[in-house]
């Protein structure tokens, strides 16, 4: 602590409160935050995740088949990315606002350029399609190994590690977004200022759920530990302090987000590779919860106010959302015997929304969808809706409801939709081909299909048809190419002003929700 108040001065800032000033990079509320709050999912597919944003991130090559840049042939996973980036976004867009008005703050972006009238960052408004594609655009690098890799590192590191380097870095020029963890739930915000306060250092924060108002971030010089008070309002009125130590407060830089990225969903997976499982909900205030859980007992389980993970070598990562964002869990493919299970919050809540994806090596990606959490954490559910063995998966829809399923093999989608309390087992049968089959009475299989596991030259989607006497195929659909536009540099240069252009908005797909 000793180390940390050497950087401040004896300087009063009564415009930060109390406290002596550490360090003020000089940005203002009101002036250089958004003036509206933070938001989740659009009713305009535009303003959502699209094709165009993972291009724009990834490169034209990885999300699409080879072709003209003008245009885009979606693989199989790219769709099923876009729905689950897309439900993911109901948790909020947090971390793309604070990511922006950093990069405005440090003049890599002008509020011009967005709209011609505007000086100031707070007069900007939603609405404006190209502003909500960049925020957009921001909030996915959360996901990207590049950033997420260096968020996790800093988490490594104690709170008063954290406001060491903050100080420095402000001091330096360097922007910043923090990120904060409490319970299953992730914020992040935009820091521009430390000030000391007895044993105490305040890291003051635009928090985008309260445009307008200066925050604060308390930390202990004694105990480690951070306190932010009125973190987030519940349903009922009454807000939440969040508190938290190492592990649970991060630090990201800006240099952190300079692509190229890489894409770790578009193309085949190592057979090295981890096993990966991703849980995105519908309805924040409905969230699902993962347990999985190993023969042996040992278990990873989430519920609204904890997360235990005992499995060595698994790891479990939140983006910043409420409700938890994006879950994302990796377990090391020498573990090849688990159930998976999606509970709800609470008995009084209806049945959790989620999209579940499970992404194996040689065995495509499965994507479950629908209300499949019926059963409150700590409660046994009647059955796991994955049972992950080591050339198969069974997948079982709940009892109450049926279940969407997405598998995205090689060049092929196949959809189907999985009655209530029936069983799809996916079957691993070469190393270039999985089979489909509807499980019967006692197990047996009644109905069969065969997919291919192999990268084509085209992308084809069918459906599967399940009945009481096995599975029906449509023919192979070939899917066509939508314009698109070329993968745009992002700025990383300071500058005053960029100039505004016109283009035509690409067609971008729309993923469709259930009401």
């Amino acid at each position: 602590m000793t180390q940390i108040a050497s950087h401040c001065t004896d300087l009063d800032a009564p415009e930060l409160g109390d406290g002596k000033l550490c360090i003020d990079n000089g940005f203002r509320i009101k002036a250089d935050d958004f003036s509206f709050t933070n938001w989740g999912r659009s009713t305009q597919a535009d303003a959502n995740v699209t094709i165009q944003t993972l291009i724009d991130l990834f490169g034209h090559s990885a999300v699409c088949l080879d072709g003209p840049t003008t245009e885009c042939v979606i693989r199989p996973t790219t769709v099923q990315k876009l729905e689950e980036w897309n439900n993911a976004l109901a948790g909020g867009r947090c971390e793309g606002l604070a990511t922006l008005s950093t990069r405005f703050f440090l003049k890599l972006d002008d509020p011009s350029a967005f709209n011609s009238n505007a000086t100031r960052v707070a007069d900007l408004q939603r609405g404006n399609q190209i502003l909500d594609s960049s925020i957009v655009y921001w909030w996915a690098t959360q996901f990207l190994t590049e950033v997420s890799d260096r968020a996790s590192t800093s988490r490594m590191q104690s709170p008063l590690q954290l406001v060491d380097d903050l100080i420095q870095g402000l001091a330096n020029g360097v922007g910043y977004t923090v990120g904060l963890y409490f319970g299953s739930a992730g914020h992040s915000v935009t820091p521009f200022a430390v000030t000391h306060n007895g044993t105490n250092f305040i890291i003051h924060v635009y928090d985008n759920n309260f445009p307008g108002v200066r925050k604060e971030i308390i930390v202990d010089g004694t105990t480690n530990t951070w306190t932010y008070a009125a973190a987030r309002a519940q349903p009922d009125g009454l807000s939440v302090d969040w508190t938290g130590g190492t592990g649970t407060l991060e630090l990201t830089p800006m240099s952190a987000r300079k692509g190229p990225f890489e894409c770790s969903f578009c193309s085949t997976s190592p057979v090295d590779s981890d096993t990966i499982v991703t849980l995105a909900s519908r309805d924040p205030q409905a969230a699902g919860y993962v347990l999985i859980t190993l023969r042996d007992g040992h278990r990873i389980e989430a519920t609204p106010d904890t997360i235990t993970n005992d499995i060595t070598g698994s790891t479990y990562d939140i983006s910043k959302g409420n409700g938890g964002g994006l879950v994302t869990i990796r377990i090391p493919h020498t573990i090849t015997d688990f159930d998976i299970e999606i509970r709800k919050g609470s008995a009084v809540l209806p049945a959790a929304d989620v999209v579940v994806a499970l992404q194996r090596p040689s065995m495509g990606t499965i994507q479950v969808s629908g209300n499949l959490a019926h059963a409150k954490v700590g409660t046994p559910s009647i059955s796991a809706l994955l049972a992950v063995r080591s050339d198969s998966t069974t997948i079982s829809a709940p009892n109450e409801n049926s279940a969407r399923i997405s598998i995205a093999a090689g060049g092929q989608l196949s959809r189907t939709e999985l009655p209530s309390g029936q069983t799809l087992l996916v079957h691993q049968i070469s190393d270039d081909a999985i089979e489909v089959a509807v499980k019967g009475a006692g197990g047996t299989k009644i109905g069969t299909a065969t997919l291919s596991t192999k990268l084509k030259t085209n992308i084809f989607e069918q459906t599967l048809g399940i009945t009481d006497s096995g599975i029906s195929v449509s023919a192979l659909a070939r899917v066509e190419p939508v314009p698109v536009q070329r993968s745009g540099d992002t700025n990383f240069i300071p500058r005053k002003k960029q100039p505004t252009t016109t283009s035509t908005n690409p067609t971008t797909i729309e993923i469709a929700l259930p009401d």
